[in-house]
């Protein structure tokens, strides 16, 4: 296997940073990204830790192929304990920085400790360095960034927090260049924890991988993509017209899930504003260039140049809030952006506040003065600030997340924060996808989508189903039958793109190599030996055991494998899903069954001897002999 550079640790408390190389075993059964960094946190993290304490890590690992000569081989793993859900924290990022990483030959970045005070960590030319940073906390991300890239002479890529990572909100993220954030389960808090406001990536020397050019498998991949009939609209405007699409399903999130359809959804898509012009912008060796810069033309945020929103941004801060007018959801979303907030959990928390509002359960005393009332511009930016700044009685409560907030407020208002183990639901109502649904509740991280994918049970035809999941009906989007297959074939699937790097938009939204031909043809060429799609499969199959073993050594349990009552009692009304309602019980049944854990969620023993993961049998021993005493 070819070199894949050097594991470095950075202890912020000692100021020290120490180096080694990777096992060769670990290499293989766990590929890199999201797969190694929960064997670290399995290995080296003790389960008492909690998500805020000096103790806890960040760790930040390009895949096997990021970097690499293979198209779209951008993508970086963040992963610590989440201070959101307590469960794995796990981000997904792209743009240049995973590469740049690979490139300086680090194959894992960890963090642990808290400085003294403020400092980022530079990486050039192989070297590692910890280094000042008090002159810019307290700076949003943009000021950061520049900030930082005028103390060096590469122009680095750099992954800063914004004033929300500093005052530990949950939701916060983590913005690298160009709009890139790593978000969802508040890295950014965990990276504020530790008086840590940025890292800053220069070039490095180091070749990822074989010295090849235009393989077979690499040109096959190139052609794949640009000859798909969804490539022209994913490189003109990526995703930004599914606002639509997924209203036309009968599935969207219209005013906190309330309707699943939307009256003014025409203006609310990305359609919409197709006219604004733009600057496209791209990740590392990415043929789609999904990415860009816009210029608003009109209306109240008239002259600002902003990072277009992909799809789940412009539904969080569009219909699921009552706000019909995308050119505002572009202004909420750098917002958040600058403040260092994830835009999707925004979305939720205002779509529950003003869901609140709207039935009485608060007040505009109770809402710092704010009419919440649905779509209300100046109340869906004064919510924006108050939450990154973490201020006022109602900002401090909603920065603790749906979950937390929701029991804070309390009376009915749990009953309308929907949420998966803390996490805030996406744009597509369960309801209408049924193999989402259970992605949602089972989900290692919460109620996400792209921890799973499970794009195929809309895009496939049945015949492509029954090739790859013996069940022609998964491809019936409001079928449960075929639905725990294609969870499970999902899950692994993304577990191994997630550890490869390769961004997900090609891989899996155009090629859909859901069986992972060519990924094992591309990852055979980049680290110069065969490995085949069984192998990469026990390789996902083992990542996600493992990340399951993490959350029940942090206190999950089956009930937590679970979705609001709302989605698994109510039957859509009208629409294009009319009566349809999630039956949960069986398909999660179903789900442990196929993936060799018992009734109660929790991995057989003989599964984890069959992936190699036999030492967690003695770890979970000693878990519940403590427990006992």
């Amino acid at each position: 296997m070819t070199d894949q550079g050097r594991i470095v640790e950075i202890d912020l408390t000692a100021g020290t940073v120490q180096e080694r190389k990777p096992d060769e075993y670990v290499l293989r059964d766990y590929l890199g990204g999201r797969g190694f960094n929960i064997h670290y946190l399995l290995k080296h993290l003790d389960r008492t830790v909690r998500p805020l304490d000096p103790e806890n890590v960040i760790v930040f690992s390009p895949g096997a192929l990021t970097g690499s000569k293979v198209y779209s081989s951008s993508r970086l793993h963040l992963s610590s304990i989440s201070p959101l859900t307590g469960f794995i924290g796990s981000s997904n990022v792209g743009g240049y920085a995973g590469a740049r990483l690979r490139q300086n030959g680090i194959f894992s970045l960890i963090v642990k400790g808290r400085a003294e005070e403020p400092v980022y960590l530079s990486v050039e030319d192989g070297e590692v360095e910890i280094k000042s940073a008090t002159d810019i906390w307290g700076t949003e991300t943009t000021e950061a960034r520049e900030a930082v890239r005028e103390k060096s002479d590469t122009n680095p890529v750099v992954g800063t927090i914004g004033p929300a990572g500093e005052n530990g909100v949950a939701i916060s993220c983590v913005l690298f260049d160009d709009g890139h954030a790593a978000g969802r389960t508040g890295m950014g808090a965990v990276m504020g924890s530790k008086n840590l406001k940025a890292i800053a990536v220069g070039r490095g020397p180091f070749e990822v991988g074989r010295d090849f050019e235009n393989t077979d498998p690499i040109k096959d991949f190139l052609a794949d993509v640009t000859t798909d009939p969804e490539y022209e609209e994913w490189s003109q405007y990526a995703d930004t017209t599914s606002v639509k699409w997924v209203d036309d399903m009968g599935a969207s999130s219209v005013k906190n899930y309330r309707q699943t359809q939307y009256e003014d959804v025409d203006k609310a898509d990305g359609s919409s504003f197709k006219d604004l012009p733009k600057e496209s912008t791209t990740c590392y060796r990415c043929p789609i260039h999904c990415s860009a810069e816009v210029k608003i033309t009109r209306g109240e945020h008239e002259g600002e140049v902003a990072e277009r929103p992909h799809f789940e941004p412009l539904v969080a801060l569009g219909p699921k809030v009552g706000n019909s007018d995308a050119l505002e959801s572009i202004h909420l979303h750098n917002r958040c952006n600058e403040l260092g907030l994830d835009s999707v959990d925004t979305g939720g928390l205002i779509g529950f506040a003003m869901d609140l509002f709207d039935r009485g359960i608060l007040d505009k005393d109770g809402a710092d003065g704010l009419e919440l009332s649905w779509g209300n511009r100046e109340a869906m930016e004064g919510l924006v600030e108050m939450i990154g700044q973490g201020d006022g009685w109602l900002g401090r409560t909603l920065s603790k997340g749906l979950k937390r907030a929701g029991r804070e407020i309390g009376g009915e208002a749990e009953k309308y924060a929907y949420h998966v183990k803390g996490l805030a639901m996406t744009a597509m109502d369960p309801r209408g996808f049924k193999a989402s649904a259970l992605g949602y509740a089972i989900g290692s991280r919460g109620g996400d989508f792209t921890t799973i994918y499970a794009r195929p049970e809309y895009s496939f035809t049945p015949a492509e189903a029954e090739e790859l999941l013996g069940v022609a009906e998964a491809a019936d989007r409001l079928s449960e039958e075929g639905k725990p297959e294609l969870v499970r074939q999902s899950a692994i699937v993304s577990a191994v793109v997630d550890s490869l790097g390769i961004c997900k938009v090609p891989l899996l939204s155009l090629v859909e190599d859901y069986d992972l031909s060519l990924t094992a043809r591309l990852t055979s060429d980049v680290l110069g030996e065969e490995i085949g799609t069984s192998e990469l499969l026990q390789a996902g199959e083992r990542i996600i055991t493992a990340e399951r073993e993490f959350n029940i050594s942090r206190g999950l349990t089956a009930g937590d494998d679970t979705l609001p009552e709302k989605f698994t009692d109510e039957k859509i009304e009208e629409g294009p899903a009319e009566g349809s309602v999630v039956e949960l019980k069986k398909m999660l049944s179903e789900f442990y069954s196929l993936m060799g854990w018992d009734e109660k969620g929790v991995p057989r023993e003989e599964t984890l001897r069959r992936l190699g993961l036999e030492d967690l049998t003695e770890d979970r021993r000693t878990r519940v002999g403590e427990e006992e005493s």
